[in-house]
């Protein structure tokens, strides 16, 4: 734990960490979330802190949000954190929050994720501001994560309104430098310290008679954002050479500055509501001007809307993450290498990019898959066995559906698998039982639901819930089946029993099974399968990494006599491996090397029995 009084003068923070610690400062009092790349590390971090913050995770963003609300009307600060489609989630309570407003200041962090490293679309949640009409902040490094949150808590409270803080993967997870010296507020200390709760049906009742008149007030508001946008200082315009003109925000701005340091920036901090006079001003004094922005085109359709038309788009793409190279491509698009005076500008900026290298002997492309052991393998091994329609969800066995595994047809949104699969079986379009398969974070985050409708709508299909006792894929976070949480990771009561929850909905087909015996797991499906009924099987094994790495201190070979069948290497198991450089034979025979962590899954699969323990 770290002291409530810190002297540090500079700190090495990644994005996530200096949000923490600018949550800390600006004296949160309830911070909560569900974890999701690139968001996850926000609360860890804060609980460690010890700030007096109350930290926890929450079953899904829309509760996460709902309770820092319910923290807000009472009069303290609370910080909701997601990652951008968790946004999606939450969206139901945040819309009509932007009209009853806030008591306690309310700051809600999306990390949206470009290039999708690790999600399903790459949203640009920026548009979540302007559909809301609430105000937003984007840092574009540490220092900024740490100053902006803690300024967006006065923002929320000064104009009565959820702020939205904006990161990207680059920003949450790089490190730079921050500077942070002094304490974090007592409770005493803290802004909004007034205890009394009192009644105000009209601000907090969003019955139509009282919506009408919130949305007018959520409208006049957010003129006066707009004037505070140009003056607040937050949005800054720097002048170098005004033949050129960058008009950029968050980690645009670091690729910009570094490509084209020579040219003018205006460069939005707090960017929405737009600031229309800066922007006026800046047009009017550089000549030519471009818009730098990941993904969607906001900055420059905003621009548009105030009659300035100003090309972006039209150099750089729509889609993915920009770096250096891409910056540097668009604006040469863009004519700003052109001519004797900034050829040698151009040259500069090249300097300090990335040498492209060379191999003479290019790596092999390779599927992201399951680790060594996991759990998850021989219950995708056997349903691909068994070629039954299986609808997928979020989590890290969605790796299930990759090669050499093939067993996942679906995986679109978190919790769909249960309510698709009710869908599809409805089609009749396929002659076998359909699967639904999901984690056991996921089925409490939106699983349950759509297990009550299925149930309720008499619907045909087998459920599988693959528990392994954490939220693996985000970095191995609890949640109620592990009856820990954040506060100090201590014990949060009883924890939550899947079984009893489906025994509750009325399903009494269940099946409990070890998929680390890959037998009686075949068995156990097939024989879910062959039922007519809605029913459940839920596999008992924990994940090999979290919280702590397993090895059951068995270890296994493939004996003389193998002739290269490629069954255990259908597994997909990264243990088991092909000699390298092996060329010429037809079936070259495998091994498993020292990665392997005893599970003897691929013992079972194997029928010719040359898989045997290492005594």
């Amino acid at each position: 734990m770290l002291n409530k009084t810190l002297d540090f003068s500079k700190l090495l923070l990644t994005g996530n960490e200096a949000i923490a610690l600018g949550g800390a400062k600006a004296g949160v009092y309830t911070a909560v979330g569900y974890p999701g790349t690139p968001s996850s590390e926000i609360l860890p971090y804060l609980s460690k802190l010890n700030s007096g913050a109350i930290v926890n995770w929450s079953i899904n963003e829309k509760t996460a949000l709902e309770i820092a609300i319910g923290t807000s009307i009472g009069y303290k600060r609370a910080m909701f954190t997601t990652k951008h489609v968790g946004l999606n989630v939450a969206s139901d309570p945040l819309m009509t929050l932007a009209l009853t407003g806030v008591r306690g200041g309310l700051v809600v962090v999306t990390a949206d994720d470009p290039g999708m490293h690790s999600s399903q679309n790459e949203q640009d949640n920026r548009l979540y501001s302007k559909f809301a009409k609430i105000p937003m902040f984007e840092p574009s490094d540490s220092q900024e994560c740490l100053d902006f949150t803690s300024k967006a808590f006065d923002v929320s409270e000064d104009f009565d309104t959820p702020v939205i803080l904006r990161t990207v993967t680059r920003i949450s997870h790089s490190r730079s430098v921050a500077v942070f010296s002094g304490k974090f507020p007592s409770d005493t200390e803290r802004k909004n310290t007034e205890n009394t709760y009192k009644k105000d049906i009209e601000k907090f009742v969003m019955v139509p008679v009282y919506a009408r008149k919130r949305h007018k007030a959520a409208l006049e508001r957010l003129k006066r954002l707009i004037d505070f946008s140009n003056g607040s200082g937050l949005n800054s315009v720097e002048y170098n050479d005004k033949e050129f003109g960058i008009i950029t925000s968050g980690i645009s701005y670091q690729y910009a500055k570094e490509i084209a340091p020579f040219a003018s920036f205006l460069k939005l901090s707090f960017s929405y509501p737009l600031p229309d006079l800066l922007i006026k001003d800046f047009v009017k004094n550089v000549k030519n001007i471009v818009i730098i922005e990941e993904l969607e085109p906001f900055i420059q359709n905003e621009t548009a809307s105030l009659g300035i038309e100003l090309k972006g788009k039209e150099y750089f793409p729509q889609d993915g993450e920009f770096n250096p190279d891409i910056v540097l491509s668009g604006l040469k698009k863009a004519g700003f290498f052109k001519g004797k005076k900034t050829a040698d500008k151009e040259k500069n900026a090249g300097k300090d990019m990335r040498t492209n290298i060379s191999l003479s002997n290019p790596l092999p492309p390779r599927f992201p898959a399951l680790c060594s052991g996991c759990p998850h393998t021989s219950v995708f091994y056997a349903l691909k066995k068994l070629k039954v329609p299986v609808m997928g969800d979020i989590g890290c066995y969605t790796l299930g559906a990759l090669p050499p595994l093939n067993a996942m047809d679906s995986c679109i949104s978190m919790g769909l698998a249960f309510g698709a699969a009710q869908g599809l079986s409805i089609t009749k379009s396929s002659h076998k039982k359909t699967v639904g398969i999901m984690g056991d974070s996921t089925f409490f985050h939106s699983g349950i639901t759509s297990l009550i409708d299925a149930k309720y709508n008499n619907a045909k299909f087998t459920a599988v819930i693959l528990d392994n006792s954490t939220t693996a894929m985000t970095g191995g976070q609890d949640h109620p089946g592990t009856g820990k949480n954040l506060s100090f990771n201590q014990s949060v009561s009883t924890k939550i029993d899947i079984k009893k929850i489906i025994e509750g909905i009325g399903i009494d087909e269940i099946y409990a099974i070890d998929p680390y015996d890959y037998n009686e797991t075949f068995k156990t499906l097939k024989k879910a399968l062959d039922s007519n009924n809605l029913n459940v099987v839920i596999t008992g094994r924990p994940c090999v990494l979290y919280p702590k790495k397993i090895d059951t201190g068995k270890k296994f070979k493939i004996s003389d006599g193998c002739t290269g069948c490629d069954l255990c290497m259908q597994t997909g198991c990264p243990s088991i491996r092909l000699p390298y450089g092996k060329t010429g034979a037809a079936n070259p025979v495998p091994f498993i090397d020292s990665s392997c962590i005893g599970c003897s899954i691929c013992r079972d699969i194997c029928v010719f029995n040359f898989i045997e323990e290492i005594p």
